[in-house]
């Protein structure tokens, strides 16, 4: 099964206010369209504890001036677009026949949306192996606020000498989460690892890669323009929120940890992320990445 990647051009009349992020909006677009298919799928699709089969993108504005992610709020008569990403073929299926069906229309929040476009591509996996080569230096830039989720038992698994905070009671550890809003490569790449396991129909040697993420095969480089954080509300009333970071940053793959063929992974993976997104979120728009290797190894 292919990657299917939907583009959904439309225009909304009226204005529309978002809590702080326009991506809830968009999965909330995406469950319905699911949920005119097949009530039953979309709910246990929302309530599963899997790894969700697609991903999105927060709204997109097409102003003048340029495409632009919109945060807070549209004014009136904005055309826009979202992308969905899907990784399964009963529920692209789902997807397509709800927006071809055009017999209904679509709100996002209170306002109609008015459907102009929609293009259909498709990625196969095998392509971002065949196109991959052995990255030495590359930089992502977080394109949507990205953050991991990560508790004190999973940092003294994947950093063995990380060890939970003494005194603190098992139970209290056990229910420790956090979000960490910060670009590090194991997390990176671990979240990728358990994308591509999940969905792609092409193996390889998953802890022996990761085994070598963790030794620092992949390094931070820098922050050429720096990175910074946001706080960001589903809803304009609720406490409840999440924070995430956006800006370009520089990996390495060190010479003196490099091994050819987990360069070349890491190359296909992140060209990989450019549709799946990565760490936490992803079907709320957060995570979007674009790629751009700078060097490879000869």
């Amino acid at each position: 099964m292919p990657i299917t990647v939907i583009n959904l051009k439309f225009e909304v009349k009226e204005p529309v206010v978002f809590g702080s992020f326009s991506g809830f909006s968009s999965r909330g677009l995406f469950y319905e369209l699911v949920k005119r298919a097949d009530e039953s799928y979309a709910e246990d699709l929302h309530s599963s504890k899997r790894l969700a089969p697609f991903s999105t993108s927060p709204i997109i504005r097409l102003s003048p001036g340029g495409p632009k992610i919109v945060y807070r709020a549209l004014p009136q008569d904005s055309m826009c677009m979202v992308r969905f990403v899907v990784f399964d073929e009963e529920l692209t299926k789902m997807v397509l026949d709800s927006l071809l069906r055009g017999n209904e229309s679509l709100r996002l929040l209170d306002a109609e949306m008015n459907v102009v476009d929609v293009s259909v591509s498709h990625v196969e996996y095998s392509e971002f192996l065949e196109k991959a080569s052995p990255v030495k230096r590359m930089v992502v830039k977080f394109i949507t606020p990205t953050f991991f989720r990560f508790s004190p038992l999973l940092a003294s698994t994947i950093f063995p000498s990380r060890k939970p905070a003494g005194g603190v009671s098992r139970s209290r550890i056990e229910k420790a989460r956090r979000f960490y809003p910060v670009p590090e490569p194991m997390l990176m790449i671990r979240s990728l690892v358990r994308l591509w396991r999940s969905f792609a129909n092409k193996p390889f040697n998953y802890s022996d890669y990761l085994s070598w993420i963790s030794s620092m095969g992949v390094s931070l480089a820098g922050y050429p323009r720096g990175i910074r954080t946001r706080r960001l509300y589903e809803h304009v009333t609720t406490k409840k929120f999440v924070v995430g970071f956006v800006g370009s940053v520089n990996f390495s793959v060190p010479e003196d940890l490099y091994i050819k063929k987990w360069a070349r992974i890491t190359d296909a993976l992140l060209r990989f992320a450019e549709y799946s997104n990565v760490g936490g979120g992803r079907t709320a728009g957060f995570g979007m990445v674009r790629y751009l290797p700078k060097e490879y190894y000869t």
